[in-house]
């Protein structure tokens, strides 16, 4: 199997970035990367200043007995204080390097994402956007609601990220305003008929929304439904809709145009024409950040648009059902796999260490090159995301730079996904999975101390 790894983060550009907790949705944004396609790493030394080594073709294989070895003493460490389940691989030749109860279905956390960002990458494609829109019927407005939780009120907003550039419903508003002409009193109504079904899904603590983790899934909403925009731990609103209707009926009237009586719910009738839109950030941006900050907002409108595209209902169930067939098309066994949600805040949610790790070796392939985004999205050790304040100290810090990975966090639950360049140039895929965990800030340190061996490792034949 061909591999095409993207080298993109260097040492110059990762000062200042902001640390989010894994299991909330985050507002801040991932580290900036060049548009258009990954590019190949060169089989040549890292020039100097790149944090991510080259791999090396003339590299030598590693051996199981070699990697089992390496792992031994931190895997039993780790295994004292949780119960561990995992898997690492050759990326290049798929063979299993060290391997515990790989199959086994385990608490994910927010490894879930990795397949909602697979299935979004092939089913809508890295260039497709979510749209926002406005449309009317008389004097009744209808702010229609695409499913796009990155949307800000302005260019201003504290909340606003640098990359990817959100779309603002201040443009919005003063494209319709626009269109309107003469028109200045309107009804406004809000359209959320594009999604579906409960307000949480099973598994889900009840005080998500209060504690700032994610909003109640809605296809219309404004500063992921925050209460403070400029605090990316703030509550969030039980109403998200309702807060974005507002909002725009807010910047409406800045424009010009007077909202008259209550903002309510409606959904414009069929064939009801189109005054304005706005588009998110392509897919592929969208990916980056949602595995960057573990933004849970943003999966789930990710799995939901998925399910659209799949012609299933736009619900935790639908979602979960058509991200699951999108990875299974991909080759990728989900065979014990069980989804609750999108983003992997459901308790109940299940995922093996072998779906991970055969997941992300398709995304090293050549022949999956619109998965690649993946890899550009993975945190970097130590430098960006929610690994951004990890792998500070011995014997981690050796890994700063290298691991890439997905992390996951749940009561009881940590989890690590990803990829590293061992110490001769080859390129790993490892999934570590730790559930019942006694004491999480054990727990953290030992995954990151599993990566970093094998960052470390020279376990050639």
């Amino acid at each position: 199997m061909p591999l095409v790894v993207a080298l993109v983060v260097t040492a110059g550009v990762v000062v200042g970035y902001v640390v989010h907790r894994d299991h909330t949705s985050a507002g801040a944004a991932p580290l900036p990367t060049a548009s258009g396609s990954p590019a190949p790493v060169p089989s040549s030394p890292a020039p100097r200043g790149a944090v991510l080594p080259a791999l090396q073709a003339s590299a030598p294989e590693p051996t199981s007995a070699g990697v089992t070895l390496q792992l031994a003493a931190d895997a039993h460490q780790l295994q004292r204080s949780a119960h561990l389940a995992g898997e690492v691989i050759d990326a290049d030749t798929g063979t299993a390097l060290w391997a515990h109860s790989p199959g086994a279905p385990e608490p994910p956390a927010s490894t879930t994402k990795l397949l909602t960002a697979a299935a979004a990458l092939t089913a809508l494609g890295p260039n497709d956007r979510l749209v926002t829109s406005t449309a009317a019927s008389g004097h009744t407005l209808y702010l229609v609601g695409g499913g796009d939780p990155t949307i800000v009120a302005n260019r201003h907003s504290v909340y606003s990220p640098v990359y990817p550039r959100p779309a603002t419903l201040a443009a919005l508003a003063h494209r319709t305003a626009a269109a309107l002409g003469s028109v200045h009193r309107v009804h406004l109504k809000l359209d959320v008929s594009k999604w579906t079904g409960p307000r949480a899904a099973v598994g889900w603590k009840p005080s998500y929304v209060t504690e700032g983790d994610i909003t109640p899934p809605s296809p219309l909403e404004v500063n992921e439904g925050r209460t403070d925009p400029s605090d990316e731990f703030a509550p969030r609103t039980p109403n998200p809709a309702e807060q974005a209707g507002q909002v725009f009926a807010g910047l409406l009237e800045h424009d010009g145009v007077r909202v008259v009586g209550a903002v309510t719910g409606g959904t414009a009738p069929a064939g009801t024409p189109e005054l304005a839109h706005v588009d998110s950030p392509p897919v592929s941006a969208l990916v980056q950040r949602m595995l960057t900050v573990s933004d849970d907002d943003l999966a789930e409108a990710l799995g939901r648009a998925v399910a659209i595209e799949a012609g299933l209902p736009a619900s935790f169930a639908g979602a979960a059902q058509a991200v699951l067939a999108q990875v299974r098309s991909l080759g990728v066994s989900v065979t014990s796999v069980t989804l609750h949600d999108t983003s992997g805040l459901s308790h109940r949610d299940r995922i093996t260490p072998r779906t991970l790790v055969d997941l992300l070796r398709a995304a090293t392939a050549s022949t999956h090159r619109d998965l690649r985004w993946i890899l550009e999205g993975l945190p970097v050790a130590g430098l960006t995301g929610t690994l951004a304040d990890r792998y500070q100290v011995k014997p981690s810090v050796t890994a700063r730079g290298i691991v890439r990975a997905k992390t996951g966090t749940l009561t009881g639950v940590n989890t690590l996904a990803g990829t590293v360049v061992d110490r001769s140039g080859r390129l790993l895929v490892f999934a570590f999975m730790a559930s019942h965990a006694a004491l999480p800030g054990l727990t953290v340190p030992d995954l990151d101390d599993l990566a970093a061996r094998l960052a470390r490792c020279g376990c050639g034949g």
